[in-house]
């Protein structure tokens, strides 16, 4: 049976005796007032009348598919997928309500059921060019840039024209460390389609990442020159601009109108955005406010996680506290080094750093244990190291891979006794620095929901700070806490203990983790191409306009703040 969705709208309301059962006409006119109210982005409404048509036996695909539209813009996803579970069954010849299932399953972090949706809707329509657009999103995504390549590569073929697969073939270079042949494919993309907005604002995204500055500051700009209402390229701009040289942009930032942007998400980007300039400009009273109503509003768009993040994590722990076996006599040369702690905690740093070594290859923010962790369930997690190891090789070859997925430490046991040749790091700051960092980050995928909440993000501050210690009691030499305090104020100290527990030869160019060659495609990416500094150390004090409420938890928690990093000595 379907799942009985409430309507929540004011406007729009059933009259039970004009609807009909036999009466198509009126129901047919009500089906085209939903599409206008739809495309006018009245969704609420256009939800109401999807669902009173459903009820009262107007139940054609097109009612289904466009309803389930509706609940994606509405962020209510598993009522999209329940709605496209109908549409399939109404017409299972239909290629789109597969190929929209797949999508929404791979857009929520659902990839392996994705996939089979994917594959299928390219078998019913082979000339569906938005189907393999889809399947290799979902490949990259699977941690399968091999089979993604060689499906871009194909797709390319069957659409030369579409200058998207150039794009998605410059994504899957990136992935694998090859940035001149990611340069190439986008490069060909943006000659393709030369005001495409997404390609130009993606490559822009990765200019930075590699470091090149001023390539991604011209094609951000790029991009509003063709929408000058793109808010993430503001964001970045942001964060990137130098405030004395690039005038401009920073008063273009300010004057910045919020009522000309129609979506939440718009308005709170931009929100973050002038919070940024102001905090460049040392008007921390004015970025506090511009902060304080950008996470406001995105905790109404994307509610904290707190609560879900903190279960899932206890419920491993409990599930893994019994095991006591496991004799780390028997572990192997290195191989695996996992960087897991909050996010702002210094953990791009510490990968920048281990990435010198040219034996080393940096996986960034993977999901490729994720994926081994639900491959092997099967097995009850005996060929976790086998599976993990074939995922790591898809993408270099290198003796070593530092892993940043920083959601990892969830699975602290099963890193670390399926895995025959890991060792974890955890990195770690003064909290209200932390909570303070994340606050002023507009994160885009999903997971950090919570740090739109100073009190939640304390929480989870505590909660894992509690469990990592924890963990470290279990598992002694294994796993490595690292002070981002301790490794600014002293760098060269901190870092060759850091390598002499990874066993590897001392080199100078340790030191110098800016000149890094690889790529950073995080939060951090800005940060970690200057050289080892502390000027962020005590940084929450300047905004402690907001930062009250945090300091009273961790001071109530008996948390000692000012000495804190000495916990774990």
């Amino acid at each position: 049976m379907m799942k009985e969705f409430k309507s929540s709208s004011k406007g729009y309301k059933t009259q039970k005796k004009s609807i009909s059962t036999n009466d198509k006409k009126e129901k047919f006119d009500l089906y085209k007032r939903a599409l206008n109210l739809q495309k006018q982005g009245d969704f609420i409404q256009a939800s109401n009348i999807y669902k009173d048509l459903i009820k009262n036996k107007f139940q054609n695909q097109e009612v289904f598919l466009n309803y389930a539209a509706v609940c994606q813009y509405m962020n209510k996803p598993n009522d999209a997928i329940l709605l496209l579970k109908e549409a399939i069954k109404i017409n299972p010849n239909n290629s789109i309500p597969f190929f929209k299932m797949g999508f929404i399953l791979n857009n929520n972090g659902r990839f392996y059921e994705s996939l089979p949706f994917a594959k299928k809707a390219i078998e019913l329509n082979p000339n569906l060019w938005q189907g393999y657009h889809n399947l290799i999103k979902i490949l990259i995504n699977l941690n399968r840039p091999k089979e993604a390549k060689l499906e871009a590569i194909n797709a390319k073929r069957l659409f030369s024209n579409n200058h998207l697969f150039d794009s998605l073939l410059g994504d899957i270079h990136s992935s694998t460390g090859d940035f001149n042949e990611a340069i190439r494919y986008y490069k060909n993309a943006i000659s393709i389609s030369p005001n495409d907005e997404v390609t130009l604002y993606t490559f822009a995204n990765f200019s930075v990442g590699i470091g090149n500055k001023k390539e991604s500051v011209k094609f951000f700009n790029k991009v509003l020159k063709i929408n000058p209402l793109h808010s993430l390229s503001f964001y970045s701009l942001s964060t990137i601009i130098d405030i004395e040289k690039d005038e401009i942009i920073k008063n273009k930032i300010i004057k910045l109108n919020l009522l000309e942007f129609k979506s939440n998400y718009d308005r709170y980007t931009i929100l973050f955005s002038k919070s940024h300039i102001f905090h460049k400009l040392k008007d921390f009273d004015k970025s506090s406010d511009f902060l304080k109503k950008a996470n406001d509003l995105k905790l109404k768009v994307r509610p904290s996680n707190i609560k879900y993040l903190i279960n899932f994590s206890e419920n491993i722990k409990k599930e893994t506290s019994k095991d006591s076996s496991f004799d780390f006599s028997i572990f192997k040369n290195l191989r695996d080094i996992f960087i897991v702690g909050l996010p702002r905690s210094g953990s791009t740093l510490v990968e920048s750093i281990i990435g010198i070594n040219k034996d080393v290859f940096n996986l960034g923010e993977n999901s490729i244990f994720l994926n081994a962790f639900i491959e092997s369930k099967k097995s009850n997690f005996d060929e976790m190291d086998e599976i993990y190891s074939k995922y790591a090789k898809n993408f270099s070859s290198k003796k070593f891979t530092t892993n940043k997925m920083l959601s990892n430490y969830m699975h602290i046991p099963y890193l670390l006794t399926k895995l025959e040749h890991s060792k974890v790091i955890y990195t770690f700051r003064n909290p209200l620095d932390n909570l303070l960092s994340m606050y002023r980050a507009k994160f885009n995928g999903i997971g950090n929901e919570y740090s739109s909440s100073l009190i939640d993000s304390a929480n989870y501050y505590l909660h894992q700070f509690n469990l990592m210690s924890f963990y470290s009691k279990k598992y002694c030499d294994n796993i490595y806490f690292l002070s981002y305090d301790k490794l600014v104020n002293y760098p060269e100290t901190e870092i060759k203990k850091l390598i002499a527990w990874l066993g590897f030869s001392w080199d100078d160019s340790y030191l110098y983790p800016y000149k890094s060659k690889q790529g950073f495609f995080t939060a951090s990416n800005v940060q970690v191409r200057s050289p080892i500094n502390n000027k962020s150390v005590g940084g929450w004090r300047k905004y402690s306009k907001i930062m009250s409420e945090p300091l009273n938890f961790f001071n109530k928690n008996n948390f000692p703040l000012d000495s804190f990093e000495y916990l774990i000595d």
